[in-house]
């Protein structure tokens, strides 16, 4: 009794009283969120409609609302596409400071609140950004603050963006220590050999492979780093007159996405630029952000576990897999005086982006799923030896209700991003043709530069079409 006990309380009350009520839902499938209403105004266009939501599912009670990341992710876009770009950084703003709130918290933490976090699940506690999402913060914010002509902090979000990516590779082993470090404690315990050899077990890893064979059959890029990203701020550079940083930026961008004309062109802009040869065009860029970003669902798996004796168990474990949705349009043809001038192309595939760093963790969200599946299953089986068939019954179902995977994710991100230049036009006039929409821009012939960002998630959305320029 006493252990069924230990259990309530190291895992249910703290949350309950935590003030955490939804991430104890979220731990056994339940959303109480009004995200689906968020995802129907987002996905209809109705991008201000869907940042109101968010933002009023947020607790304004709190100084750093940081049980609701997500929310304060998909307002702090959402605003951005709805051209309210003050709101749109404040949301940003907070993100950030909550994603450092996690990250301090998580390295701060003990090797015991770990394990009491295992007793649950992923989804049972507060929603922790990943990587590349935390890169799109920085990254929003830049656009938010080219929209409203404040260049030197848009240069700040960008250089935080692409120091995000160098860090990347250790801000992760940063993170996952933690797990690292009870794995090595439990190991260190008198009766460990079981546990040892469960999560050792090369068989666990090829029953999930098998059941996700999809997960590798994908071209990745380098490590955390997205494309897109490295694009705008070798883009923005460019505008700027720092043509040595953007060249760097724009050849690493040329490396990753050799057959883009868009990048190849601005890449020799650049290089003429520092040969001597000045920029004498005004050029518009189009950047299209297209469809719908991947989101996770769930499955089940049986694992051997060896535990209490040579005797071979099974368990289960819930593990998030990874889907593509849909783009908006196959591009954006761009026209100019009722001529062709353009055709958007491929810069960022942001589902390789995201698989590419779902697949460089997925090891260690195995681990962790097998590590909380053999801690239940020893409660269990304790409960079962020392209360009786009652008890180890209540622990089962326990085990069972607390047995779910981590399917949230930031889903108002893009499928891709898409990019052309063109000559700004003499009358400012440009036609883009989305698939059956045709959208009319009209652009200040005064500006040098300008770049008309155009966001559609699918095709029966509104378009948001925003004209950033640049004097």
């Amino acid at each position: 009794m006493k252990l069924l006990k230990h259990l309530l309380f190291a895992t249910l009350l703290p949350l309950l009283f935590g003030g955490c009520v939804s991430n104890l839902a979220n731990s056994i499938g339940v959303d109480l969120s009004n995200s689906s209403q968020q995802d129907k105004m987002y996905i209809a266009g109705r991008y201000a409609e869907a940042a109101t939501l968010a933002y009023e599912s947020k607790d304004k009670r709190a100084s750093l609302d940081e049980a609701n990341l997500l929310s304060t992710l998909k307002a702090g876009n959402s605003y951005f596409y709805a051209k309210d770009y003050i709101n749109s950084i404040k949301m940003l703003d907070e993100s950030e400071d909550i994603i450092k709130f996690h990250h301090e918290e998580t390295i701060g933490g003990s090797v015991a609140d770990y394990m009491s976090q295992l007793m649950l699940n992923d989804a049972a506690i507060d929603y922790h950004a990943t990587i590349s999402e935390a890169i799109m913060v920085n990254t929003y914010k830049s656009l938010d603050y080219m929209a409203l002509g404040k260049h030197a902090q848009a240069r700040v979000e960008l250089n935080r963006a692409i120091d995000r990516q160098r860090r990347a590779k250790e801000t992760y082993a940063e993170l996952i220590g933690k797990q690292k470090d009870a794995i090595a404690e439990k190991r260190r315990e008198k009766r460990s050999a079981g546990f040892d050899k469960t999560l050792s077990n090369p068989t666990i890893k090829s029953i999930a492979q098998r059941n996700y064979s999809s997960l590798e059959q994908f071209q990745a890029y380098p490590d955390f780093v997205n494309p897109f990203t490295t694009y705008l701020a070798g883009l923005f550079f460019a505008i700027e007159g720092d043509y040595s940083k953007s060249s760097s930026l724009l050849k690493e961008v040329h490396g990753m996405v050799p057959k883009n004309k868009t990048v190849k062109a601005d890449f020799e802009m650049v290089e003429d630029a520092l040969s001597g040869k000045p920029i004498s065009e005004k050029y518009v860029w189009i950047i299209y952000e297209n469809g719908l970003g991947a989101v996770k669902s769930e499955y089940r798996i049986n694992i051997p576990m060896f535990l209490f004796s040579p005797r071979l168990v099974y368990a289960g474990i819930a593990l998030p897999k990874m889907h593509t949705r849909e783009q908006a349009t196959s591009s954006i043809t761009v026209f100019s005086q009722g001529e062709k001038e353009q055709e958007t192309s491929l810069v960022a595939d942001m589902d390789r982006v995201v698989l590419t760093e779902f697949n460089y963790s997925y090891n260690d969200i195995l681990t962790r799923a097998v590590f909380s599946a053999i801690l239940k299953t020893y409660a269990q089986y304790r409960a079962n030896e020392k209360g009786g068939a009652v008890l180890g019954m209540a622990a089962g179902i326990f085990q069972s209700l607390t047995t779910h995977a981590d399917t949230r994710v930031w889903n108002s991100l893009p499928k891709n991003f898409q990019i052309a230049r063109v000559k700004m036009p003499l009358d400012g006039k440009l036609l883009l043709k989305a698939g059956v929409k045709n959208l009319d821009v009209n652009l200040d012939t005064n500006a040098k530069y300008a770049v008309i960002y155009v966001k559609i998630p699918t095709v029966i959305s509104i378009p948001s079409v925003s004209i950033i320029n640049f004097y």
